[in-house]
Order: C-alpha cells, then structure tokens, then sequence
C-alpha cells in the first residue's frame, strides 16, 4: 500500500517548529484540523543520537521523547489554530503531563503515529489527549497542557509563565 502525500512535509514541519537538530520529533503531517485534531509521524532510526545511551543493547526511544513528538505535534496545531503560531520571541511550553501511559516499547524501525486532539482550547492555553500508535498498536497516551509564553517573562522568572492548572483547563 502507498503513503498518502503528506499535509505538512519536513521541511514545512522544519520551518514551523523552533526546535532543531537533534530534537525534531515530527517528520510529517499527515492530517491537520485547525481547533480539532493533527496526525503526524515520526520515523524512528538508529542512528538517532539518543540510542547511543538509551540503551546500548536494545536500543528503545526515551518516553520523554515520545512526549517531545507529541508537544511538537501540539505545537503545530496550536499554531495552525491561531493563524499565527508562535510570534518571535515566545514559545509554546508543556505545562502538564497527566495520564500519560507508555504500554509498548518503540524502537529503531518503527513509525510512530501520533494523534494530538484539542480537549480545550482558551486563549493561549491548550488542553489535549494524545495517543500514539506503531504498527496500529497503542504504545503510549496521555493528556498535555501547553501555553504560548515569552522569553523575557522567563528571562524575569513572571508569574505569567505559569500554566493554569488541570482543574482550571477542565471548567
């Protein structure tokens, strides 16, 4: 069976995201819903820099990243949503990680599907559910919190950065 042409391609994910080497999690979109929904896919090699530790014997991908594919995947529908995606100087920062399950190991070989869906959407603030599929197989969710922030409010270390809590984004 073919692959679809993808909505975005790397180069399109690439120019969009702030992110670069060795940490794009996102090779493609392959569907994108402004307010909705995004799929994409990661394509996991071994010659990633991150198998040289995790683990030299049975390389496995870090869940950590696998939550780094969803935040890039969110990103991309955060800034499609917004018509205007991140303006210089600000970024989009993972507030929360709830129910975040990893059932499957992922490794070197495999594509990852990842579906983020928008639960709720307020101003700068997103709330999503994510679920990540290899093979159809689910191999990790959970829920994600994001706000678009900026750098001089880190900088300062404001109040601004914080990001409203699993109860507040659930009202």
């Amino acid at each position: 069976m073919g692959m679809a042409t993808p909505s975005m391609t790397f180069e399109e994910v690439r120019a969009l995201l702030k992110q670069r080497f060795p940490m794009i999690m996102v090779d493609t979109v392959v569907s994108l819903e402004p307010g909705t929904r995004i799929r994409t896919t990661k394509n996991v090699t071994g010659n990633e820099i991150q198998f040289l530790g995790h683990f030299p014997e049975y390389a496995v991908m870090p869940g950590t990243l696998i939550v780094e594919a969803i935040g890039q995947s969110a990103s991309i529908l955060f800034s499609k949503t917004t018509g205007n995606g991140t303006r210089p100087g600000e970024f989009l920062v993972l507030g929360s990680i709830n129910d975040m399950r990893f059932l499957v190991p992922v490794a070197p070989g495999d594509r990852m599907e990842i579906e983020v869906q928008v639960l709720k959407f307020i101003e700068d603030f997103a709330l999503v559910e994510a679920v990540v599929t290899v093979d159809s197989i689910v191999v990790a969710r959970g829920r994600l919190g994001f706000a678009r922030r900026s750098l001089q409010a880190l900088a300062r270390h404001d109040n601004s950065l914080l990001v409203p809590t699993r109860d507040k984004l659930e009202e």
